[in-house]
């Protein structure tokens, strides 16, 4: 009894973790500041190697697009290889990537030609499933299931209906899809709008890119809080004796440049001065 019960354990949880979906999100929040509301469509993408990748639609086009023309590339043996410049109008510039089985999180951030990476090996949230509570979301028969993550109270419907432990952003760990979950103060609301099986490839999105710097939470922690004071602290020490940077035909170190890439970021960085988690789960 004992082998058959960790044979179905096995069983369920590859059947769980190694699914290929995508599905879509919105995701709405307010900035307690001004009083400014923004939303954003995002998609979920999980896939049979029980890897899921969270970012913003228009982030996944720009590395879906990216990801196939270089694989064309290869597959056709051309002679020359032509990519964008990697820039949208996505607000959330973060790509989440879980391994749910290892609880294991990457979140990847890119800056200019940079790429950071930080992983997460604690960052598993402590679920309690509310009994006799259910709705219908999207067609599907909803549970509810309270948490609490990154400094705030987060309550979450999610549905046994689609076998995958997963959900928005770095939430995950329930025994199906999240399909809803907001915080106690209604400022972060993720949403399911829609919810496909097919198979979709982003592994080719940094092929342009030197390789990613990989960095511990608490360095990611320190770069970030000189980001905020100052966005062109991305521009130290990237030039070197055989390579220049220029923006707009003028070198990234000139005070002008700075400048205005200064002025651009903190517009965007504006997008989220009420962040999502008040507080580090995650180490």
């Amino acid at each position: 009894m004992t082998k058959l019960y960790f044979l179905l354990t096995f069983l369920i949880s590859n059947f769980i973790f190694s699914q290929s979906y995508k599905v879509f999100y919105e995701m709405k929040w307010n900035n307690k500041g001004d009083g400014s509301h923004h939303e954003e469509l995002c998609t979920l993408l999980t896939n049979e190697n029980g890897k899921s990748y969270f970012q913003s639609y228009e982030n996944f086009r720009r590395d879906s697009v990216h990801t196939k023309t270089v694989n064309d590339y290869f597959a056709n043996k051309a002679k020359g290889l032509r990519l964008g410049d990697g820039n949208t109008n996505a607000k959330f510039r973060s790509l989440i990537i879980k391994n749910i089985s290892q609880n294991d999180i990457t979140v990847e951030e890119k800056f200019f030609t940079s790429i950071f990476s930080t992983n997460y090996t604690s960052c598993k949230q402590n679920w309690k499933l509310i009994k006799d509570k259910a709705t219908t979301i999207l067609g599907y028969k909803a549970n509810a299931a309270t948490t609490e993550f990154g400094g705030r109270k987060w309550m979450a419907w999610y549905t046994t209906e689609i076998p995958i432990s997963d959900g928005p952003y770095k939430f995950y760990g329930l025994p199906g899809l999240i399909l809803k979950i907001t915080d106690s103060e209604n400022t972060y609301n993720f949403e399911i709008k829609g919810v496909v099986k097919e198979v979709n490839d982003i592994e080719k999105r940094n092929f342009s890119y030197d390789q990613p710097v990989n960095i511990s939470p608490k360095q990611w922690n320190v770069f970030w809080k000189k980001y905020i004071k100052q966005p062109s602290v991305i521009f130290e020490n990237l030039n070197t004796a055989q390579t220049t940077y220029v923006i707009n035909g003028k070198d990234v170190n000139s005070k002008e440049v700075k400048e205005s890439y200064n002025k651009k970021e903190w517009e965007i960085l504006k997008n989220f001065e009420t962040p999502i988690e008040l507080t580090t789960n995650c180490l």
